[in-house]
């Protein structure tokens, strides 16, 4: 038996736990993860409420909620490795000496970590399992700390994951595609002339193009022979509904899964800098983003599938808020639609 294949053999018995942390676009880029650990051999358990609604998208992946916070520990005890972007409850008391804990018994990583993250594991799974193990998971055992591990220029967050899958944790053959079954019945793209318009974000007042401008986008819309849909966060949907100059259905969906078949057959999505955008993109429906700096490159855009980036004109101070939402118009959004199209 060659070493590759004694490899191989121990890297699909030796078990994963890969825990991501609780916002919709950090938990595609997980999914990401888990996927190319699984492509490479691993034996990985994918943990994340938001990816569990739509678990049965990725039936190749084991994927499952977050455990109770009260039994968070123990529930990863039957796992050789712990690979955890810690979710919000849990970063909500990591405090100096909780975060020297847990960084100790789990390898610890995000986007952009505190340098206190960074710990190398390789001693202590060495020194605790048996020989096997330790040759399964040695090339993931030192990728604690952030993923954007160095400067990264124009690469999105999918290019930038996948450097880090590569050059951190060791994997011969890395992918940005993540094999996705849609439910039976459904079909991509079948309303070619749907545009879901997402208004809302995690930032409302930092991040979002107003209200009224986005009726007038949709309107532009309609007017172009397009059937824009308003798509908005469920605690938003009354607001949107009720807007003055919404002639538009605005549906509600009662969970990731309900709004994942709805985009899954849109035609494409014009959204702030958001999860919706994120979850159309992985989707591989086009996407244009409305970003609030003059950066059509910004790290955090949508990259699984068509994209554009709508940035403002211009951008003037004002006490440490910019004003940049005048200066993004109507017209610049329609021609990217044009173009992802």
């Amino acid at each position: 038996m060659s070493d590759e294949t004694v490899v191989v053999t121990a890297r699909s018995e030796a078990r994963i736990a890969l825990v991501a942390f609780s916002s919709l676009g950090d938990g595609l880029i997980y999914l990401m993860m888990a996927e190319n650990l699984r492509l490479n051999g691993y034996n990985v358990t994918y943990f994340g409420n938001i990816a569990y609604q739509i678990r049965h998208w990725l039936p190749q992946l084991n994927i499952l909620p977050y455990p109770a916070p009260e039994h968070f520990d123990e529930a990863f005890s039957g796992y050789d490795l712990v690979i955890m972007s810690p979710p919000q409850f849990l970063r909500n008391r990591m405090d100096a000496q909780t975060t020297d804990e847990l960084r100790k018994k789990w390898v610890l990583i995000c986007q952009k970590t505190p340098k206190g993250w960074r710990h190398d594991h390789t001693e202590r799974i060495r020194n605790t399992r048996d020989a096997s193990t330790f040759t399964a998971l040695r090339d993931l055992l030192d990728c604690s700390g952030s993923i954007r591990f160095r400067d990264f220029e124009t690469e999105s967050v999918v290019d930038i994951t996948l450097h880090y899958l590569r050059e951190k944790m060791h994997l011969r053959h890395v992918t940005q595609n993540v094999t996705v079954t849609p439910p039976a019945g459904l079909q991509h793209r079948q309303h070619r002339q749907r545009i879901v318009v997402s208004p809302d974000s995690a930032w409302p007042v930092k991040k979002n193009w107003p209200p009224q401008s986005f009726m007038r986008l949709c309107h532009a819309l309609k007017d172009r022979g397009y059937d824009p849909k308003i798509v908005v966060a469920p605690a938003n949907h009354d607001y949107w509904a009720k807007l003055p100059g919404n002639i538009f259905e605005t549906p509600v969906f009662p969970g990731i899964d309900a709004l994942a078949a709805y985009l899954y057959e849109s035609g494409a999505v014009i959204a702030n800098d958001s999860g919706n955008g994120h979850l159309a993109s992985f989707l591989k429906v086009p996407v244009v983003t409305l970003y609030r700096k003059r950066n059509p490159h910004f790290h955090w855009r949508p990259a699984w599938g068509p994209a554009a980036v709508v940035c403002p004109r211009l951008t003037l101070p004002w006490f440490g808020e910019p004003i940049w939402k005048p200066f993004l118009g109507t017209r610049a959004i329609l021609a990217a639609l044009s173009k992802v199209l």
